[in-house]
């Protein structure tokens, strides 16, 4: 069965950000959360309303206003769940065991296929990724640390059983872990098409993975 999170992509249900976003965002917010991202990919932030968002999600405006002050704050937790959902299917895709350029493949993959494609394929794909720095820093700042523990974990686990390099894992593996996100983030400013994105991304892994086998 095919999940449609927004009128711009399909994907499988089994690698999709948003439907674990709909399973740990509160039960009471899951609609407007999944709405907002409808109307900020279809509109942009800028031009979407808060009433724009409360018709997509079927409810009234002062209704969604129970929920949330504004646009910047649904942006915001939109953010705040993007990245928490993330790490947990980063972990998931590490675990999968093979090699290490077949599990960075698939981290990566989680980590940012669907949601660099759908927001690449987004008309207002420029002021999405603006407004992350402008309005989240804080949320990104977090939530790349906690990606850069889940890589760490990994990069240790590997060194510790004897199928990641020491010295390509470093003596900080999150440190090194931060390095990966860091080229891993800097793909969706490239203005790659969606599948030049996949194709760079793939190489990335490729690349990190050799420097970390023995």
């Amino acid at each position: 069965m095919i999940f449609v999170i927004s009128s711009y992509m399909t994907v499988e249900p089994s690698h999709s950000l948003t439907e674990r976003l709909l399973t740990l965002a509160p039960e009471r917010s899951r609609g407007v959360l999944v709405a907002a991202y409808e109307t900020f990919l279809q509109f942009g932030v800028r031009r979407a309303s808060m009433q724009d968002i409360a018709k997509q999600a079927g409810i009234s405006r002062a209704a969604l206003y129970l929920h949330y002050r504004n646009k910047t704050d649904i942006f915001r937790a939109l953010m705040a769940h993007y990245f928490t959902a993330s790490s947990g299917l980063v972990a998931e895709a590490l675990e999968e065991g093979g090699s290490a350029t077949e599990a960075l493949r698939r981290a990566f993959a989680v980590q940012t296929g669907e949601a660099a494609a759908v927001m690449m394929a987004s008309p207002h794909a420029e002021e999405l990724l603006s407004l992350k720095q402008s309005v989240a820093r804080d949320i990104i700042a977090e939530g790349t640390q906690s990606l850069a523990r889940v890589y760490g974990a990994w990069l240790r686990k590997g060194v510790a059983e004897g199928w990641i390099s020491k010295v390509g894992a470093g003596t900080d593996p999150e440190a090194t872990a931060q390095a990966m996100l860091a080229a891993l983030d800097g793909l969706k400013h490239a203005g790659l098409p969606p599948a030049g994105h996949v194709a760079a991304r793939d190489r990335l892994a490729e690349l990190f993975g050799r420097a970390l086998t023995p």
